[in-house]
């Protein structure tokens, strides 16, 4: 009888040690909108490798038990990983529980998270004061708003880290302004961001050869 005993002790042992596991992970500095079931919601964001500025950033659906998100902060997190048994169909089947914070730093391109407005392009100061551009960076939707001086204008943020940022295609109004010319060299400048540097309250847009085709500051 003790040999049964110990017997189902050892196999509920390894029942318990495989369906918990441990791993590691970074979560994002922002969260992100997502879909879980039929409800709209914001997830985290995150990456199992190394390296930040290749990281590949995936929605995390099941919230992560005892972590705290904090806006701005990239974290190197180890959780506890555990397989449910009989979930519904679309319920979570892994549930996470935080055991140990690795590491926190502050991510610099959550100051780009704002809106800007135009002051140059193609390091030529413009010469109005009515019908500024605009960019507003949204990092939660990873998506771009603003005005080109005329037509209004959005797009999405293909590829952003420390140092690089594309946009892709900009969907933008199709009004007619006669009075305008600011349009459409901004139009041109936008599309062929690579690069930037933001200082204090100006961000600069470089193209390809690092050359500066749009300049902004911060709207207060």
């Amino acid at each position: 009888m003790l040999h049964i005993k110990s017997l189902l002790i050892i196999i509920l042992f390894t029942l318990v040690l495989t369906s918990c596991k441990t791993t590691t992970m970074w979560v994002n500095s922002t969260k992100k909108d997502c879909n879980v079931g039929t409800k709209n919601t914001t997830c985290l964001q995150v990456y199992y490798g190394k390296n930040l500025d290749q990281a590949t950033w995936e929605n995390l659906t099941t919230p992560i038990d005892r972590f705290k998100f904090e806006t701005g902060y990239f974290q190197h997190i180890e959780v506890s990983k555990t397989k449910l048994k009989n979930t519904p169909t679309d319920a979570n089947s892994i549930s996470y529980k935080l055991i140990n914070i690795l590491e926190k730093k502050q991510d610099p391109k959550v100051a780009l998270h704002d809106i800007w407005a135009v002051t140059h392009i193609n390091a030529n100061p413009i010469d109005t004061k009515i019908n500024i551009p605009t960019l507003e960076i949204n990092l939660t939707k990873m998506m771009i708003f603003g005005t080109d001086g005329c037509n209004s204008y959005s797009g999405k943020i293909i590829a952003l880290n420390s140092k690089n940022i594309t946009f892709g295609p900009v969907i933008s109004t199709k009004k007619m302004c006669f009075d305008v010319n600011i349009d459409r060299p901004f139009n041109l400048s936008i599309l062929q961001a690579t690069t930037y540097k933001k200082e204090k309250q100006n961000l600069y847009i470089y193209n390809p050869d690092g050359t500066e085709v749009l300049r902004f500051k911060k709207v207060d």
